[in-house]
C-alpha cells in the first residue's frame, strides 16, 4: 500500500472517531437536560407510598360447599312369597299407598293357612292350650316327687335354699349400689344354706336311706338274713334331676303359648323363640301363612308390579315398595369440600321443578368412601328433606344443593389482606393508630372466607387495619 492510500484511510478514520465523540456527547447532553426537565422536586421525592386500610365493621358471613343430587325414598324393597304357588289375590294396585302390616298378595293355600292361624284364638284353640299346661303342670309335680324321694325332702329343701342364697349375692355382687353389709349378710345366707344342706345330706344317710332304700340277703355260709342299705346311684339322681328340668321347660312353654293365645293374633306378628312344642306349634302355623301371603313391612307405597292373577309364582320379587312420607337426596360435593360435609350440617335444597321454593334439610351421614361421578371423585352424602311442604317431592327428581357450613351473623369483620399469620394457628393485624403508627395486635380469628375473616377477640368495631404489606423486624 503507498504512502497516498495511508493518508487517505487514517483521515478516514479519525473522521469517523471525531464523528462517533460529538454525538456520544450531544446524547449526553440531551438526557441530561432531560432529566432536569422531568425530575420529580425533593418534596415528591421523599413522599411515601399511601397506606391501604380498612375499617372493622359488623356484617354476616356464610360458608357454603355447592353440589347436585338425587331424591331417593327412605326405604324401597323388592317383595316375594317364602314359597312357590299360584297367585290368587293380588290385593293393590300401581300408585296405591299402603300401611304396615296390609297383606298385598296372596298364593292359593292361603286360605288354609289362614284358618289354621285363626284357630289358634279361638274357644277351642285356647281350651287345647289350656290343657297342654295342665299336663305340664303334672309332669312337673310328678317329677319334682320323684326327684324328692331319691334324695329326701330335706336334701331338696335346702338344695333350693342354697341355690337361692347363691342368686342373691351374685345380684348383689353385680349391682354397683349394693353396701359392704348387704353383701356380707349374704354372704352368711349362703354359708348357713351349705351347713344346712349338708346336715341334711347327714340325716339322708343315717336315716333317711336305712328307712326308704333297705334290702335283705341270706348269708351263703350262716344262712342268715342280713339287713342292708342300697341308696340310688348317682345316675338315676342325675337324671330325675334332668326330668325336672325338662318338665320346667315344658310348662315355661306351654304357659308361653297359652299367653299368646289370649292376647290375640297381634300377639303372633312376627318369629317368636320356639322354647319347645306347644310354641312351635304357633311359630309353625305362623311360618305357613306367612309363605302364602305377601304383606307389607312399612308404610309406603306400589311402585311396580311384575305378576298377574292365575300366575304361578316362585321366590323372584314380584312388587317394589318404597316410602314415600320420608325422602332423602342423596348429593355429590367436590373433593375438596370434605371438610364442610359434616353431619348435621344445614342444606338448602333448589329443584329445576320449583326454582323459587329452597327447601331445608340437614345432612344426616357422610359415605366413608368417595363415590365417582363421570369419573371424577366426589364426596357422597345424605340429608333429609322437610316433611311438611306445598311442594309434591317425587323420589328420583333432580336437586341442586347448597351446603352452609358455617355461618356468623352481626359478627367483626376485616378483609382477609389484613391477617397476618404469626405461626400455625396464630395471628395478628396491624392496627393504625391516631398518629399514624401500626402496631401489631394479636387476634382470635373465626369464620374465613376468600374475601373475609371474622375477629373473636383483640379488635372493636372502628378499629382501622393496615391491608397492605408491612415489613416488621
Amino acid at each position: 500500500m503507498n504512502k497516498n492510500n495511508r493518508t487517505s484511510l487514517g483521515s478516514k478514520l479519525h473522521l469517523s472517531r471525531r464523528t462517533i465523540i460529538v454525538g456520544l456527547v450531544s446524547l449526553v447532553l440531551v438526557a441530561t437536560a432531560g432529566w432536569f426537565l422531568l425530575r420529580p422536586d425533593a418534596e415528591d421525592a421523599t413522599t411515601e407510598p399511601t397506606l391501604q386500610t380498612s375499617k372493622v365493621r359488623n356484617g354476616d358471613l356464610v360458608i357454603t360447599a355447592n353440589g347436585a343430587g338425587t331424591v331417593l325414598p327412605l326405604a324401597q324393597v323388592e317383595l316375594g312369597f317364602r314359597s312357590s304357588g299360584k297367585l290368587t289375590g293380588l290385593d293393590v294396585t300401581l300408585g296405591e299407598v299402603v300401611s304396615a302390616g296390609q297383606v298385598l298378595a296372596r298364593l292359593d293355600g292361603s286360605v288354609q293357612a289362614e284358618a289354621d292361624f285363626q284357630a289358634i284364638f279361638t274357644s277351642a284353640g285356647i281350651a287345647l292350650t289350656e290343657g297342654k299346661v295342665a299336663e305340664a303342670e303334672a309332669a312337673l309335680a310328678s317329677a319334682k316327687a320323684t326327684l324328692i324321694y331319691l334324695i329326701s325332702p330335706n336334701v331338696y329343701y335346702y338344695e333350693n335354699k342354697l341355690a337361692e342364697a347363691k342368686a342373691a349375692l351374685d345380684a348383689l355382687n353385680a349391682d354397683p349400689a349394693a353396701t359392704e353389709e348387704a353383701k356380707a349378710d349374704a354372704q352368711d345366707n349362703v354359708r348357713y344354706a351349705e351347713i344346712n344342706l349338708e346336715a341334711a345330706q347327714v340325716q339322708y344317710l343315717d336315716e333317711y336311706c336305712p328307712i326308704y332304700f333297705p334290702y335283705t340277703y341270706v348269708d351263703s355260709d350262716t344262712g342268715a338274713e342280713i339287713l342292708g342299705i342300697f341308696p340310688p346311684a348317682a345316675t338315676t339322681v342325675a337324671i330325675a334331676r334332668a326330668d325336672v328340668e325338662t318338665a320346667l321347660l315344658d310348662l315355661e312353654d306351654a304357659q308361653t303359648a297359652l299367653e299368646i293365645a289370649l292376647i290375640g293374633p297381634s300377639a303372633l306378628t312376627e318369629a317368636i323363640p320356639a322354647i319347645g312344642p306347644q310354641t312351635s306349634r304357633l311359630e309353625q302355623a305362623r311360618q305357613a301363612l306367612e309363605n302364602t301371603r305377601i304383606t307389607a313391612p312399612f308404610d309406603g307405597a306400589i311402585v311396580s308390579i311384575d305378576a298377574v292373577l292365575g300366575q304361578s309364582v316362585g321366590t323372584t320379587p314380584i312388587l317394589s315398595l318404597a316410602t314415600t312420607q320420608e325422602l332423602l337426596v342423596r348429593f355429590y360435593l367436590d373433593e375438596t369440600d370434605v371438610d364442610k360435609a359434616a353431619t348435621g350440617k344445614r342444606v338448602i335444597f333448589t329443584f329445576d321443578a320449583y326454582p323459587d321454593l329452597p327447601l331445608e334439610g340437614n345432612i344426616l351421614f357422610v359415605e366413608p368412601a368417595l363415590g365417582m361421578v363421570d369419573g371424577i371423585p366426589a364426596v357422597v352424602a345424605w340429608a333429609n328433606l322437610p316433611q311438611t311442604s306445598s311442594a309434591t317431592i317425587l323420589s328420583g327428581m333432580s336437586v341442586d344443593v347448597e351446603v352452609i357450613a358455617g355461618e356468623t351473623h352481626d359478627a367483626m369483620l376485616i378483609p382477609v389482606q389484613a391477617l397476618r399469620e404469626l405461626a400455625p394457628g396464630s395471628f395478628a393485624v396491624f392496627v393504625v393508630q391516631s398518629d399514624g403508627q401500626l402496631v401489631l395486635t394479636p387476634v382470635t380469628i373465626g369464620l374465613r372466607d376468600y374475601a373475609n375473616v371474622e375477629i373473636i377477640t383483640g379488635l372493636k368495631v372502628g378499629d382501622i387495619v393496615s391491608t397492605g404489606t408491612v415489613e416488621t423486624k
